[in-house]
């Protein structure tokens, strides 16, 4: 217990510099876990450094959003030079995947076993907590266990719909530091999907999401518990349940809790206007300065990270970057994804000049902007509204019904719409495409259906690459096999 203590508490340390008052510390290099849980302000401390974990490198910083699995989609071309960082990477090489992969699953258990020791503390110390504290506490972390794991089945699982019963990964519901038995496929869904309705159950009464939505910015009642955005809320699990059950398989379960969301949340959560995106509605007036670019008035979870552009933008997608680190594609490649100029996602484009002096353009979605205070220039999406139409029209029974739902979000992102005499399946890839570039979503979807064919999307020409099934597979860390 005493390893374990260690890594929890200097993560917190670290993390929450400020908050040590709270804490009591025994020695230089370890704050002790039982003062961290004597009071309800050090739970909030605890799950403050969780959240505190998510905007690194090794997840939403850089491996599970914007960069390691969209280099896998073939969004950027890293082709060019062939000094490219991510050159092996964007090819497909066994070294350089496993590398890629391999501290994200050493961060995602950390965080795993953080997340665990507060949900048992929650139990043993459960007098210290308010009624509200508890079932909130309670109901994010169990939520954040699921979507961790989740984001590791994805990575080190099978194909699900070719290998259900392959074994997979551990599903570590305890703090422990004990070697945990790797399981099936289908019984890791089966945890995740538990753990989900438990949170919903301990959340339905006490998030306040559910009737006021995101409370972003200053307001009455405890700052503990506004934000919901940046919080693991009940309708993020309701979504994430979506997201899970379609990549199993279970098209039912999936269109329900799309409808679900979209029926529930979508007051609180409107689809992104012109105005929001334009920057208008953050200053008054439209200025590439203000825009929001990753649409916030509909992101269910996101991670705040408020080091996002030099974090981001910077290391990967800034015009000032060299071609041998730069994540681009083509002029004619971007213009190639949008109808016309007027879909709302090419403002996540600019037109800079490069380090030549060339103009090109570049993916402005996670640079610098002023929000005056609206609370999007620090967001990394990891749920969004858009998701929730894009599987509620899979999961139609009839094309018909799955383009009214595909034409409601093109419509909103000032897209035309689309004929339901089309192929739905293709037009829903094209918006997948479409909408979660720096996102870190697509390459799933491609898994999930287990494409041999992928669409090569930074090329001038709309090119594909034959893909062998084999890359959807990455390799445990050998730490990890050591042990089974």
């Amino acid at each position: 217990m005493k390893r374990f203590q260690t890594y929890f508490l200097l993560a917190l340390s670290l993390v929450l510099g400020g908050c040590k008052a709270f804490l009591t510390i025994d020695s230089s290099d370890r704050i002790m876990e039982k003062g961290l849980f004597e009071s309800e302000e050090g739970f909030f401390t605890a799950l403050n450094g969780v959240y505190a974990e998510l905007p690194q490198a090794d997840l939403y910083g850089k491996s599970l959003a914007a960069v390691t699995f969209d280099v896998q989609a073939q969004y950027f071309d890293t082709t060019q030079p062939s000094t490219h960082t991510f050159n092996t990477l964007g090819a497909y090489s066994a070294e350089a995947r496993k590398t890629a992969v391999e501290s994200t699953w050493n961060k995602a258990y950390f965080v795993i076993a953080n997340v665990n020791k507060i949900l048992e503390h929650c139990q043993s110390d459960r007098d210290v907590l308010s009624e509200r504290a508890y079932h909130i506490i309670r109901g994010e972390m169990l939520g954040m266990r699921a979507l961790l794991h989740f984001e590791m089945l994805r990575i080190f699982g099978p194909v699900f719909a070719e290998a259900p019963t392959s074994v997979s990964i551990p599903y570590r519901t305890s703090s422990e530091l004990t070697v945990w038995p790797l399981l099936p496929a289908d019984e890791v869904a089966a945890a995740i999907d538990r753990d989900l309705a438990e949170a919903l159950g301990e959340l339905e009464a006490w998030d306040p999401v559910r009737t006021d939505g995101r409370l972003n910015g200053a307001g009455s009642g405890s700052a503990r518990y506004r934000n919901r955005h940046v919080r693991f809320n009940y309708f993020a699990i309701m979504a994430l349940r979506a997201r899970v059950a379609l990549y199993t398989g279970d098209r039912e379960a999936a269109g329900k809790w799309a409808r679900e969301v979209i029926d529930q949340a979508g007051i609180f959560f409107p689809f992104a206007s012109r105005e929001d995106v334009t920057g208008q509605t953050a200053v008054g007036v439209a200025t590439q300065a203000s825009e929001d670019r990753i649409f916030s008035s509909e992101v269910l979870f996101a991670v705040n990270n408020s080091l996002r552009t030099s974090d981001i933008h910077d290391k990967f997608f800034s015009n000032k970057l060299e071609q041998n680190s730069l994540l681009s594609m083509s002029e004619l490649a971007v213009h190639n994804l949008y109808d016309s100029e007027s879909d709302l996602r090419t403002y996540q484009w600019q037109t800079l000049k490069n380090t030549e002096g060339v103009d090109r353009r570049f993916l402005v979605k996670y640079g610098q902007v002023q929000d005056m205070e609206q609370g999007y220039a620090s967001l990394v999406p990891v749920l969004r509204m858009a998701e929730m139409y894009l599987i509620a029209a899979e999961c139609e029974a009839s094309a018909a019904g799955g383009y009214e739902w595909l034409n409601m979000l093109r419509e909103a992102r000032k897209a035309t719409s689309l004929p339901a005499s089309g192929r739905l399946a293709d037009d829903l890839m094209g918006e997948y495409i479409r909408e979660f570039v720096g996102e870190g979503q697509l390459f799933w979807y491609y898994k999930r259906l287990r494409k041999t064919s992928i669409r090569k999307i930074y090329s001038s020409s709309v090119a594909y690459l034959d893909f062998d099934p084999a890359n959807y597979l990455f390799p445990l860390p050998e730490k990890e096999q050591e042990h089974h």
